[in-house]
């Protein structure tokens, strides 16, 4: 008996802790180069996970941990799910085992548990028939679409958060797995509500003459809430929680995902997710699933967006790191060569796992930077300058994590690349621009001697991130959220920096500035026709750049009284009004109208280039004008 219990709960004072490659890039400097005074906020700096080259993670802690939860000799409820050490069971173990040992000591038999039914029963009859009555009864699309809208998600999503693991998750559906298991029915649903997005069948609109509708048909099947709460949760149920929340982030309401992640952080805990296995563990490919589960990624996602608490933080994490190896090389009928990646052929996996170790990063600057006075008072973060001294540590991880990026990973600056790792490397460095703009935006609007530094940052990382973007604007990374974040962020970096210095009269190349935003304008206005959040960040960018450019003070009324006609329309002062029902084409087609026909005096014409030309061809289209006699705004005016 005492055997069966051995190895459920870890033992606390003994653990094997895996050797840190010393080479290897880490974070676990954040925090090294404040003073003694803030010996707590070294102490949480060091206890961050270290990611070694090998994929492995050392714990920041040497509690032991218990594996599959208590006594899975008493029942299911138990057995399934995760306790930890500072849980009552954790003492009934050591009781036990000492109670055996003296048992055995005095050979004294072990008799049978005790268990009265009725208090150890799974489920009772009652609850068990309620159960059955909430079984749904799902309707999926054709399998022709579905098997399409499957191949999608797998080519546009899943290579950037691998969640499903596509050999697995094809095979179940051609046995139909999904007909009688209603949790996979369930994920299979938002797979296809997802691929949906990337779909021109118009068998994916809900709503005939709305693409923002596409999927709704099959997310709305699925409960996100479950209605019981007696069943441990599933790996099905966890990715559906993943799922739901990408989904959702594209729809009018994408607050609520904040909800949804704060739920699946709760059954990955429950199950020890969040726990690393005993040093040798053979790894299974449900468990290998399980640690792909990325919901972590999107709870630092959501709050630092929604600038909310996380639902946990890395110290509370010593999982270890999905393995490095592709779907196809999980199984083999030699279990040596099982997750064995071939040697010499980059992983998929690889650009997940990097941004796992940037969501490290991620969470220190939250835990900090943002976090409430009290919390920075008990990490000890007092002083004039220690914002500044957190800022150095998170430029310096900044710095270890980009130069950490494989080969096939890292970018060559404003070249186009196609392919998988082109779109993976794309993805990485937009999430890398974006979090140096989050590390130091605070500095943008409080006096501090890092002010200009850290607005110069932001102003590289925003026009970098333009860049990244502008080159793969014909791929899927676009449509992800975390990207959609990131170029809304980059957008308002650029207009504080242009309304900024047109208070304090700053000479700066504002051409060069409205050419990224339009970039990024460019970025959101191709993904707004299927994504809401998309849309919303296109209007509150056009909103802060409505009015930039307003004619000086020379100009008559009769202009001014025009341009300000101008700027009470959905496009501000770049086209007429137009709905909401108006298409992406519709509004470029009103954009390049007025250029060439509703230019005012003083305008400046490089405000209202459109999205795709570059500098050279612009400057050829104003000088061609400009060569047909006249000036440019007179020309414009009477064609």
């Amino acid at each position: 008996m005492s055997e069966q219990l051995q190895g459920k709960i870890g033992n606390d004072d003994t653990e094997q802790v895996p050797q840190e490659d010393p080479s290897a890039p880490s974070i676990s400097r954040l925090g090294s180069t404040l003073s003694d005074s803030s010996s707590t906020y070294n102490m949480l700096s060091a206890g961050l996970p270290t990611i070694t080259s090998n994929g492995s993670t050392t714990p920041s802690d040497g509690d032991g941990i218990i594996s599959n939860g208590l006594l899975d000799l008493y029942s299911d409820p138990i057995h399934t799910r995760f306790f930890g050490p500072s849980s009552g069971f954790a003492l009934m173990k050591k009781t036990y085992d000492l109670k055996s040992e003296v048992m055995s000591e005095q050979n004294i038999p072990l008799h049978a548990l005790f268990q009265r039914p009725e208090y150890w029963l799974q489920v009772q009859p009652w609850e068990r028939a309620s159960r059955d009555q909430q079984i749904p009864k799902y309707n999926f699309p054709e399998t022709s679409l579905m098997l399409s809208l499957v191949s999608l998600y797998l080519v546009s999503v899943n290579i950037f958060f691998p969640i499903i693991h596509a050999p697995t998750f094809q095979q179940a559906i051609a046995e139909g797995v999904h007909f009688r298991d209603q949790h996979f029915g369930a994920t299979v649903l938002l797979v296809c509500a997802i691929g949906s997005r990337y779909s021109t069948d118009p068998r994916v609109l809900h709503v005939p003459d709305s693409e923002l509708s596409s999927g709704h048909q099959w997310f709305a099947q699925v409960r996100t809430l479950r209605q019981s709460l007696l069943e441990v949760p599933s790996l099905y149920e966890l990715q559906q929680c993943c799922l739901s929340i990408l989904y959702l982030i594209g729809t009018p309401e994408p607050s609520q995902s904040w909800i949804l992640v704060v739920l699946g952080i709760r059954f990955s805990c429950e199950l020890g997710l969040h726990r690393r296995k005993p040093d040798g563990h053979k790894w299974t490919s449900e468990e290998e699933q399980a640690k792909r589960v990325v919901l972590v990624t999107l709870d630092k996602l959501t709050a630092s967006f929604l600038g909310r608490p996380p639902a946990i933080h890395d110290e509370d994490i010593d999982a270890d790191l999905p393995i490095q190896c592709d779907d196809e090389y999980w199984e083999n009928t030699n279990r040596s060569l099982a997750f064995k990646q071939p040697a010499g052929k980059p992983s998929v996996i690889t650009a997940f796992v990097s941004y796992l170790r940037l969501c490290d990063i991620l969470d220190f600057a939250l835990r900090t930077l943002y976090s409430t006075r009290k919390s920075q008072l008990l990490l000890g973060l007092v002083g004039q300058d220690w914002r500044e001294r957190v800022v150095y540590d998170l430029d310096s991880s900044l710095n270890e994590w980009i130069s950490s990026l494989p080969p096939h990973l890292r970018s060559e600056s404003g070249r186009k690349r196609e392919g998988v790792f082109a779109m993976q490397s794309a993805f990485l460095y937009t999430a890398y621009y974006h979090l140096q703009i989050y590390v130091h935006r605070p500095f943008l609007s409080r006096p501090s001697s890092r002010a200009l530094p850290s607005l110069s940052v932001c102003m590289t990382a925003a026009r970098s991130c333009a860049r990244v973007l502008d080159c793969q604007q014909n791929g899927s990374v676009a449509s992800l959220p975390h990207t959609q974040y990131a170029a809304f962020a980059a957008g308002v970096v650029l207009l504080f920096n242009l309304w900024a210095s047109k208070r304090a009269g700053t000479e700066i190349d504002q051409h060069k500035e409205i050419q990224n935003i339009w970039i990024l304008l460019g970025v959101l206005e191709a993904q707004e026709a299927k994504s809401a959040s998309a849309g919303r960040f296109w209007d509150m960018l056009m909103e802060l750049k409505r009015g930039y450019d307003h004619p000086t003070a020379e100009t008559s009324a009769d202009e001014v009284q025009e341009m300000n006609s101008l700027d009470d329309t959905h496009l501000g002062p770049q086209g007429p009004p137009i709905g909401k029902e108006t298409s992406s084409i519709d509004k470029t087609e009103h954009r390049e109208h007025l250029t060439t026909n509703r230019f005012g005096h003083g305008m400046d014409v490089w405000s209202i280039a459109p999205p795709g030309f570059t500098y050279d061809e612009w400057v050829g289209y104003i000088e061609n004008m400009s060569g047909m006699g006249g000036s440019f705004e007179q020309k414009a005016v009477l064609s």
